[in-house]
């Protein structure tokens, strides 16, 4: 059997039903794609036409997944340049393809080989795919002839939409090479049966259907080549001749649909694609090349043809295509209004923007057209529409998502309210007086869609308007009696007169609320602001207005002048509400935002929450079980949890076993949800940790995990070092105790001298942590046994670390000396002599000497002079040499720092920015950690009276007072010696 033959017959049993035989199929597959031929084979099948069409489906889609993986010249197993040869020379020649699926997985596969291959290998693709279109065309009445225009002309959009992927420089100069050919081509045949189309018999269907199909395939590649061909196309003169041709073909297809007969309403969608393609052309013209597309002759008449159907054209009823067309008008007004290659600077602004801004001016954003858009914006395109209220009332969770939902690109009304903010804030001064104008003349409104329409300008313009609207009198007065105004029916009947509604305008005061309150609200004004905000969340209001109260709630206590003190009067009425509403939402997006507001609650009321801590933890467990599959709503509820912990400190003990289990979950690796919630079960983890008073057999049981976190690598080392840390302070002989070995073996596994400097920092602070939380007799063996105390010397001998890194190893060395320098000591010799080198630990003081004056914070001077001495209690003569050196470190620390009796002093209490950010909450934590401070040797030695008796050891060790000053003292200076004396008194 031929190598064609077999891959025919896997391939028959890709394309069967039954999974084994599919699966045995793919793994042969996946055997032989990378073998020579195998490509080009594939292309074979899918060419020959006799062959079963689900066959040469999976024979395309294969070789499709090839391209993509073996085409570069640089990946493995590539392509041999002779195959990619053959399979490039028939590629064009399968443009009459009947069946559309397969045409267009041939499209896609030859603009895939384009954008690697043009134009370096395959220098004649354009030219040949242009020839193609233009001889299919000239024999336009061959069906086959007909068919091969299409696919080519699909190919080539395709193609060109490739190759304007490419993102290098080359690659786009290399198009722009290429463009003028291309335009030149293709905008003859848009223009043929553009012409063709206008002058047919409207009932001669077929007719009319081709030259849809062929101009639009056309306009696709135009907009493409156009934009991105053309860099300064205002002076190119075939694209400024499109450009308004464009337009004026963008005029007759509004007027051509109108005149469709009613037996061809199908072909409506084809020339609202036109349309619409049109629009689009402009809006990527607007994008690309804003300052281009305004000095282009024939500009300002596509801005007010597009303003002319704003004005008079749109409203909401309008089918969908027209609105598309709305929008992209809205978008191109928008674009005028913001961009900022239009905006002037203060100094030698360029020529060309102060011409963009003179045909912006003088031609379309005239005074006149500025108060006319914003009037025509409020009125007409930011209105609420009756449509709007049936659907709130059939799902009012869906419409209020869906309402605070990031789509102006795509939806009338949020596009009207982004225009609307760009033009008041472009036209502020002028606009700001129409606008208070507008407010006062809501007092008596009937038309409540207006009312909502002019409230939510008023809203989107607050930062515009903080000094024209006296928002405070305005709150107490009107807006505090129209939030009372109840519907004139019930809010669940299924139909009513919703001119009569006034949910609409109680949503809106929410919402206006929110976008104000940290604009220009007053201090005094604050209460006001939470009696009207909880009279919208009363469960008979409307679940709309209740949710979106909920998320402008959460706006008004999340701002810079919140005070907990003004809140507390309202702050039981507003958990009750809350806590009704979470019972009432079925949306998962809809309980987040109830959450959230929620957790901003706990966070900022702080203590104050405690009384009312009871009612959320309730509602939380059931929560979570429902909550299985959505993970969004899990990590919410996680971060709840946090803010309760953190609020009711040591109170937070008997949420333990509640905590402890979502902890267990979020961080475990072997569970599904653990990549959303790991973060949050972290922290979590620590407020837990910061927050407790004692130590308990739930907390001790996830010290195990920590552990294995850590091992895992530097993906969680920060986070559990943070969390293991704090288990040091809680009860460090238990956490020992628990995972002691484990923890000193995932120590040393990280320690490595390929670190970064904040990570061996980091894990440094950690030791030195645990040498002084738990002692020697504990630790000391692990520190040998694992082999981290071998890779700390090696890493500090080797001096390759920055002299920040070395002195925080050295810190670490320095809490065991002071411990037990006799175990450092032997311990040193030892590691020495797996080195190989007997003398490590005098070589070891010398380099700790050298860098002792690259320690800069008072206490660790402190700490290593103290290490340093603690050595020096020793009858090793070659450390005893550098007793010179360590009388010049002991003047210089005793000089620095004037201690109390007890060794202490405020200097060694100024500690890191990141111990202050600890220290500015009085957790059971914070206490714990000042507790240990206490109990330092930094803090509870006098290094004056500890140096003499280091001195007085050392005396008797090395046979006596006047055998130590023989030896050793004599070496000292004298002036250094007169000089230390009086400093240790």
């Amino acid at each position: 059997m031929s190598a064609r033959d077999s891959l025919l017959t896997v391939l028959a049993e890709a394309a069967s039903q039954d999974p084994t035989r599919m699966q045995s199929a793919v793994t042969q597959l996946q055997q032989w794609e990378a073998t020579p031929q195998f490509n080009a084979t594939l292309q074979d099948i899918f060419y020959d036409k006799s062959i079963d069409t689900n066959i040469r489906w999976q024979a395309i889609i294969y070789l499709k997944n090839g391209i993509d993986k073996y085409w570069r010249k640089l990946a493995k197993n590539a392509i041999s340049p002779e195959e990619k040869a053959a399979i490039r020379s028939r590629l064009l020649t399968a443009l009459d393809e009947e069946q559309k699926p397969l045409a267009t997985q041939n499209a896609v596969l030859i603009s895939k080989i384009a954008r690697f291959d043009f134009p370096m290998e395959w220098p004649d693709l354009l030219s040949t795919l242009l020839e193609i279109v233009r001889s299919s065309t000239a024999s336009e009445s061959d069906p086959r002839a007909r068919l091969v225009q299409q696919r080519s002309l699909y190919t080539l959009h395709l193609v060109v939409k490739g190759l304007i992927s490419k993102t290098l420089a080359s690659g786009r100069k290399q198009f722009q090479q290429a463009a003028p050919e291309l335009f030149t081509n293709v905008v003859n045949i848009y223009v043929r049966y553009v012409d063709m189309l206008f002058a047919s018999n409207t009932t001669n269907i077929e007719s009319l259907s081709g030259c849809l199909e062929t101009s639009h395939m056309a306009l696709k590649c135009l907009r493409r080549v156009v934009v991105h061909g053309f860099p300064e196309f205002s002076t190119s003169e075939g694209p400024v001749a499109f450009f308004r041709l464009a337009l004026e073909h963008l005029q007759k297809f509004m007027a051509f649909k109108e005149s469709i007969p009613e037996q061809c309403s199908f072909l409506v969608t084809s020339v609202d694609s036109h349309i619409k393609l049109i629009g689009k052309f402009y809006l990527d013209l607007m994008d690309a090349h804003p300052r281009q597309f305004i000095l282009t002759p024939g500009a300002s008449d596509v801005l007010r043809f597009y303003w002319s159907l704003l004005a008079g054209d749109g409203n909401e009823h309008a089918a969908a295509p027209a609105q598309t067309t709305l929008i992209q008008g809205l978008q191109l007004v928008k674009k005028t209004l913001k961009d900022p290659q239009f905006i002037l600077t203060d100094k030698d602004p360029e020529p060309v923007v102060v011409r963009c801004r003179h045909i912006i001016e003088n031609e379309f954003m005239t005074p006149e057209t500025t108060n006319k858009l914003a009037e025509i914006l409020i009125t007409k395109y930011m209105r609420l529409t009756e449509d709007d209220l049936e659907e709130w009332d059939s799902n009012p969770e869906e419409w209020a998502l869906e309402d605070e939902a990031d789509s102006w690109k795509y939806q009338l009304r949020p596009c009207a309210e982004k225009v609307f903010m760009d033009l008041l804030s472009s036209h502020r001064a002028q606009l700001s007086p129409l606008l208070v104008q507008l407010a006062g003349s809501t007092a008596n409104m009937s038309d409540l869609f207006l009312k909502d329409s002019i409230y939510c300008a008023i809203g989107l313009g607050s930062h515009a308007l903080y000094d024209a609207i006296d928002f405070d009198s305005w709150l107490n007065g009107q807006l505090s009696q129209e939030v009372q105004n109840a519907d004139s029916r019930h809010t669940n009947a299924t139909s009513f007169n919703v001119r009569d509604s006034f949910r609409l305008i109680r949503r809106r005061i929410a919402w206006m609320i929110g976008k104000w309150v940290s604009v220009n609200v007053s201090k005094p004004a604050r209460p006001t602001v939470y009696t009207i905000m909880l009279h919208l969340l009363r469960p008979q209001e409307h679940m709309a207005v209740r949710l979106a109260t909920a998320q402008n709630l959460k706006t008004c206590i999340d701002d810079w002048d919140f005070e907990a003190a003004t809140f507390a009067p309202f702050l039981e009425q507003s958990v009750h509400g809350l806590k009704q509403l979470m019972g009432e939402v079925e949306e998962p997006e809809s309980r987040m935002k109830i959450l959230s507001c929620m957790s901003m609650i706990v966070e900022r009321m702080d203590e104050h929450i405690a009384p009312f801590s009871q009612q959320i933890i309730e509602i939380l467990p059931p929560l979570w079980h429902a909550a299985t599959d959505q993970n969004l709503l899990q990590s919410a509820i996680l971060v709840i949890m946090t803010k309760l912990i953190e609020s009711l400190k040591s109170q937070s003990m008997g949420l333990h076993h509640m905590v402890m289990p979502l902890i267990r979950l979020s961080v475990d690796p072997t569970q599904e949800a653990h990549v959303y919630l790991m973060e949050d079960g972290f922290e979590l983890w620590l407020a837990t940790l910061k927050t407790t008073s004692q130590s308990t057999d739930e907390l001790m049981s996830l010290v195990p995990a920590a552990v294995s976190l850590l091992s895992e690598g530097m993906d969680h080392m920060r986070n559990m070092l943070k969390i293991l840390q704090s288990y040091l302070m809680l009860d460090a002989e238990r956490t020992f105790q628990v995972a002691g070995p484990s923890l000193i073996n995932a120590v040393a596994g990280i320690v490595n001298d390929g670190l970064r400097s904040e990570a061996s920092v980091s894990i440094m602070q950690f030791m030195d942590l645990a040498a002084l939380t738990c002692p020697i007799r504990i630790t000391g063996d692990l520190y040998i046994s694992s082999g981290l105390l071998s890779k700390v010397l090696s890493i500090i001998m080797a001096k390759k670390e920055t002299n920040v890194v070395l002195t925080q190893y050295l810190c670490f060395l320095a809490r065991l000396a002071v411990e037990d320098s006799v175990y450092l000591s032997n311990a040193v010799a030892s590691v020495g002599q797996q080195f190989g080198q007997s003398g490590l630990l005098p070589m070891l003081i010398d380099l700790w000497m050298e860098k002792f004056d690259n320690v800069s914070h008072p206490k660790y001077r402190k700490l290593h002079a103290m290490g340093l001495t603690a050595m020096l209690r020793t009858t090793n003569a070659a450390v005893l040499e550098y007793l010179p050196r360590l009388v010049c470190i002991w003047g210089d620390v005793l000089n620095e720092v004037n201690e109390n009796g007890t060794g202490d002093s405020l200097v060694y209490w100024r500690e890191t920015q990141d111990d202050e950010d600890d220290n500015s909450e009085e957790t059971a934590e914070v206490i714990r950690r000042r507790e240990l401070l206490k109990r330092d040797p930094v803090h509870t030695t006098n290094l004056a009276q500890y140096v003499k008796v280091s001195i007085g050891e050392c005396e008797r060790l090395n046979g006596g007072a006047e055998a130590f000053q023989q030896q050793w003292l004599s070496k000292v200076d004298p002036l250094m010696l007169s000089t230390l004396t009086p400093l240790l008194g």
